[in-house]
């Protein structure tokens, strides 16, 4: 009868299959890290995972202010005179409210065009186009306010389009420019100065320009946005470069803290402000170089491919 085991001279073949195993695990993973590495594997796990990470993207829509308006610099400022800087591309008219109601104010503001010039609480002086000049602002006695929180601004300043030159105009183009600005008393020692400023567009929608705070030395950017209890406007933060990596200029104001401080190539990297350090919830494209951005990411890839291949192969 016949007995079946394994013997001192099979143990080399059983040992030489184990190793053949052993090598051929070792050259599946090294193969899989190195295709990770290439970007065969990898470019499509790092689209996805960017896609997200990445916030929702906010249109931002771009209008034509036709006027300026700014508190003379460096100018005291009080209810006996207020010198402000306008300027203006059309023809306008022009009012000063002094102590508006905030109520009544916003209530007027969302009437239409000739609401707002037909109405009793702005006495309008019209104007021709001219560059920037000065504009002087009083009124005859001092406003008594009381403490705060007060129901009514100081001052309010508008600017409106002539109604003859609103045939040719857009829904979206700009055609009445509010600003509200804030005189320093001994009640509320906020510093004089704008406080707000609304712009009113063809279609009737009411805007409030938003102050964006540009990393860099260019200062803040403007904006547009829905109305709210934020205002400003400033410069172009067209030469800043990203807070991030210092390379790319910055592209994308972050929401809500409106940083505008990251570049389309850091962006999906971050889920918090580099800055402040909040929750990024959205974001909007301050600069048109979505396609640009595209393009250079799309090369840098391909050089690191070629790089990696160059060094591993040879």
């Amino acid at each position: 009868m016949g007995t079946t085991g394994l013997t001192l001279a099979d143990l080399p073949n059983i040992f030489i299959m184990i190793g053949a195993l052993v090598a051929l695990f070792v050259m599946l993973v090294i193969l899989l890290r190195n295709m990770e590495v290439i970007g065969i594997m990898g470019e499509g796990r790092e689209d996805a995972w960017a896609r997200s990470m990445q916030p929702p993207r906010l249109l931002m829509q771009r209008v034509h202010i036709p006027f300026t308006f700014k508190v003379q610099e460096n100018a005291p400022i009080g209810y006996n005179g207020v010198n402000c800087c306008v300027s203006s591309t059309v023809r306008y008219w022009h009012a000063s409210w002094w102590g508006a109601p905030v109520r009544e104010l916003h209530r007027t503001l969302w009437g239409s065009l000739a609401e707002i010039l037909a109405s009793n609480n702005f006495n309008f002086t019209k104007n021709s186009p001219h560059d920037e000049k000065t504009l002087r602002l009083s009124t005859e006695e001092p406003l008594q306010l009381g403490p705060p929180p007060r129901s009514c601004y100081p001052l309010v300043v508008i600017l409106a389009r002539d109604l003859r030159d609103t045939g040719e105009l857009r829904p979206d183009d700009t055609v009445a420019l509010i600003s509200v600005v804030h005189i320093r008393d001994d009640q509320c020692p906020l510093p004089s100065g704008v406080i707000a400023q609304y712009l009113k567009q063809a279609n009737g929608h009411l805007s409030c320009l938003k102050q964006l705070y540009v990393s860099g030395e260019c200062g803040p950017a403007e904006a547009c946005g829905p109305c709210g209890p934020e205002y400003g406007a400033a410069p172009s933060a067209a030469d800043a470069l990203c807070c991030v990596c210092a390379a790319h200029p910055l592209s994308r104001a972050l929401l809500p803290c409106r940083h505008a401080c990251l570049c389309a190539h850091c962006l999906p990297k971050l889920d918090k402000c580099p800055i402040c350090r909040s929750v990024i919830t959205s974001y909007f494209c301050i600069r048109n170089d979505d396609e640009r951005d595209l393009t250079e990411l799309k090369q840098q890839r391909f050089f690191n491919r070629r790089l990696f291949n160059l060094f591993h192969y040879h």
